[in-house]
């Protein structure tokens, strides 16, 4: 069915290999089936340009092992080959007590060979030493081959392959060639978007050509286009009761939106706002919601004919000064939330909805003013990684009976708010800190945490509940 490329350490190469290997499959008129393990926006918008379709997240914290492996299996259908990206370094997740989050949990849960992408440039025995360390850290273990980056020549490339398959049972499937044309920039929230790009096409090419010159892609083929997932899991009651769950949530919603005549939402969606999961935006769809794209940058004002409205996070700080002139756009979206207009918005969403952003070098900007405050950007990270929030949600809808929603996020951020006399309504956790993260008003409810819907679908329960307010 397909295979999960890993790194031995963040900066190993997974990217650029994986956006390379994807594009040579697709010049091949393969279905390639794209997946991002982790909570990574960036890296799923290469993946979408570089098979021309989308890319769905696997977070392994975040979601349940069979709801993983149920979401992996339905968007694995219909392609030929699936090609899932790792996250940082192959046994880094939530913690170091246990691999949780990381990208060998992901690969144990949905029973796929992992390749690993190994700098070694500046090694040769050394390389076989370190993957028979990690094939032998866990077992059993689902790494099946490495390709080495960084690698000048042939010649070194035989040695690494020479000590590597002399004392492991891993196989080699190639090298890269150190390249300067396709490194990828980065700022302070990761890599910059795919989108800014103005030869990102050209790029993605040129790695689908580096790996075809030294990599063994034929090879890489025939090993995991056809290799079975074989996913097992110690409680099979267990498995059934989760997807009978997922399956009659999903139900209920749609059911719900045909009875009351549809759902239309608008999503911000440009260079400042594109941080969403294909799985959530395909899962609206699902349940029949129609969703109505708009740029904050561009447009002037919001389309008609809305019911709600999603801004997701981004970069507004980066694109400040453009959100602040387009007024029309503000004014535009003020208004409707003083109409009682229903507005979700994550992190970049929630900045953008503050009176003023203050950019790191100074410059105040104005911003739509749902919210009383200013958000600044800082030099450091404020909050960083997974986290457990919890929904008030009778602060949401006055309805003391309404029950409380729990889900995992994550976060990830270099602002700070400064609200005046915020409402909140979602308590955030992380290891024995918390926080409050969820803020009201009017119809608003805007948070820094990033959610994705199936960490718990009573979350996009509410979601439907909150944008049917004023149907």
């Amino acid at each position: 069915m397909g295979l999960i490329i890993a790194g031995i350490s963040s900066g190993s190469g997974k990217t650029t290999f994986t956006i390379g290997l994807m594009r040579a499959l697709k010049n091949r008129r393969l279905n390639v089936g794209a997946f991002k393990a982790g909570p990574d926006y960036i890296d799923p918008m290469f993946h979408r340009m570089a098979i021309e379709g989308p890319s769905y997240n696997l977070p392994t914290w975040m979601l349940p092992d069979v709801t993983l492996s149920q979401l992996y299996e339905k968007r694995s259908k219909a392609a030929d080959i699936s090609v899932v990206e790792g996250v940082m370094g192959y046994f880094d997740g939530h913690s170091f007590e246990t691999t949780l989050g990381s990208t060998a949990h992901l690969a144990e849960v949905l029973g796929q060979g992992v390749v690993l992408i190994m700098d070694a440039s500046s090694m040769a025995l050394t390389a076989a030493a370190i993957i028979k360390g990690l094939v032998d850290f866990q077992s059993p273990s689902q790494i099946r081959g490495v390709v080495f980056n960084k690698i000048k020549s042939d010649s070194h490339y035989a040695l690494l392959k020479n000590s590597v398959e002399t004392h492991t049972d891993i196989k080699c499937y190639g090298y890269l060639k150190p390249c300067d044309a396709v490194q990828l920039e980065s700022r302070h929230l990761g890599l910059i978007q795919a989108g800014e790009y103005d030869d990102i096409e050209q790029k993605i090419e040129k790695m689908a050509q580096l790996v075809e010159e030294t990599v063994d892609v034929e090879r890489l083929i025939a090993d995991f286009r056809n290799s079975k997932t074989s996913m097992t899991f110690q409680n099979g009651q267990q498995t059934i009761t989760q997807n009978t769950i997922n399956a009659d949530v999903v139900s209920r919603l749609k059911e719900k939106i045909q009875v009351e005549g549809g759902l239309t939402v608008g999503v911000a969606l440009d260079k400042a706002f594109s941080f969403y999961y294909d799985e959530n935006l395909a899962t609206l769809l699902e349940i029949g919601v129609s969703l109505v794209p708009f740029s904050p940058i561009e447009d002037t004002e919001l389309p008609e004919g809305l019911d709600a409205l999603y801004l997701g996070g981004g970069y507004p700080e980066v694109f400040a000064e453009k959100l602040s002139l387009n007024r029309g756009m503000r004014e535009s979206i003020l208004n409707k939330s003083r109409a009682g207009l229903p507005i979700y918005a994550e992190c970049g969403g929630l900045m953008y909805l503050m009176s003023e952003l203050v950019t790191s070098d100074g410059l105040r900007t104005e911003m739509v003013g749902v919210f009383h405050g200013v958000a600044h950007m800082t030099d450091r990270l404020q909050h960083f990684g997974h986290v457990e929030a919890k929904i008030e949600a009778h602060k949401l809808f006055g309805d003391m009976e309404v029950k409380d929603v729990f889900y995992r996020g994550h976060e990830f951020h270099h602002s700070v708010i400064e609200m005046i006399e915020p409402f909140c309504a979602i308590e955030v956790a992380k290891n024995k800190e918390s926080w409050q993260c969820g803020y009201i008003e009017n119809n608003t409810l805007a948070t820094y945490v990033h959610n994705h819907f199936y960490s718990n679908l009573e979350f996009l329960e509410m979601l439907i509940h909150f944008f049917s307010l004023n149907k």
